[in-house]
């Protein structure tokens, strides 16, 4: 290599070194001339979006605690690294890469600054963070659940970290995934274009508890038992645990298996009680051409409406197949 290339390279590496100190002594005099000497602090976002060509310190921060407009100003407009030319793509820093940058551009003012696990960083468009989509998708998800009846609570929400959007003009539509219910939900987010498109997907998901009050057995119940109000009383339960869970009404309805005190009825425990029960006396109707016959018949096995079931006459013993056409009436031709 000749001397006239080393001189070269040295006044290069030399120049390097120059503006690296340069850009640290004018922030450090910005500082001062703002008056904010060592005791502001910032917060650095973990997503944001910057114009560019640089990245300005108060387009990844915010200040921590109270600061006068006119030192924060001059915060904000320090310049740092060179913007991605390339807008709409976000790029992801660690906290440990984000700290060595910082440091170069700020020297040891970079103990000023509250740095996140993870800094993502996109040149135009505009991001929503993970505390504003935490906030409008409760928004959106509390009156759907009101609708539940009871007393709601939110567990375990889960959201993508934050959603970026290549242009500002970009909308987001939040979505549920089938009706909402009691227990575990899953919620769509997409990025919507101006023009109706969608641009991005992401969903997230939330279980929701739902405390109300349901019948219970006010007493142990048996199988073929029938469910009258004197035999149910109301405790709150949380429905996402407890489905398919009577919400006292229809009916009659009769046991179809054993329940102890004070559990909830559920749908598999109750089935609707038969026009015609087993044991039953009933009347029977002989509908003939000219004459019309009722007599007194016991039947033999259960039937609704329409249905057929055996009886058996009380005098003659005999036994006839009728037709069900009423509460404890049934009719032969």
């Amino acid at each position: 290599m000749t001397n006239m290339k080393r001189n070269l390279m040295c006044s290069r590496s030399m120049w390097f070194i120059a503006m690296v100190l340069i850009a640290v002594m004018v922030f450090a005099s910005s500082v001062a001339n703002a008056g904010a000497g060592s005791d502001w602090q910032l917060m650095v976002k973990n997503a944001a979006c910057v114009q560019g060509p640089e990245v300005m310190l108060g387009e990844i921060a915010d200040p921590i605690g109270s600061m006068d407009q006119r030192t924060w100003k001059t915060i904000a407009s320090i310049k740092l690294w060179k913007a991605a030319t390339k807008p709409g793509r976000p790029v992801t820093v660690s906290q440990e890469r984000l700290r060595k940058i910082l440091k170069y551009y700020m020297g040891d003012k970079v103990n000023n600054l509250v740095l996140p696990n993870q800094l993502t960083v996109q040149t135009g468009g505009r991001v929503i963070t993970h505390e504003e989509l935490k906030s409008r998708v409760v928004a959106f998800l509390t009156p759907r659940a009101n609708d539940l009846g009871g007393d709601i609570e939110f567990k375990n929400l889960k959201l993508p970290s934050n959603m970026f959007f290549k242009n500002s003009s970009d909308t987001l539509l939040i979505g549920l995934k089938g009706d909402i219910k009691p227990g575990r939900n899953q919620f769509k987010l997409h990025g919507v274009a101006s023009n109706g498109t969608v641009v991005s997907r992401k969903a997230g998901t939330v279980f929701i508890n739902v405390w109300k009050a349901v019948p219970v057995a006010g007493k142990p119940m048996n199988r073929f038992e029938r469910v009258t109000q004197d035999k149910v009383s109301f405790q709150k339960v949380n429905l996402a645990y407890k489905p398919n869970l009577w919400d006292g009404t229809g009916g009659p309805w009769r046991m179809t298996r054993t329940l102890g005190r004070s559990q909830p009825f559920t749908l598999s425990h109750l089935e609707q009680i038969p026009l015609i029960e087993k044991g039953e006396r009933v009347q029977l109707i002989y509908q003939g051409k000219k004459v019309q016959l009722t007599v007194k018949v016991e039947a033999l096995g259960e039937g609704s409406m329409g249905q057929q079931v055996k009886v058996r006459n009380l005098q003659s013993k005999r036994i006839i197949l009728a037709t069900v056409v009423g509460d404890n009436m049934v009719m032969v031709r």
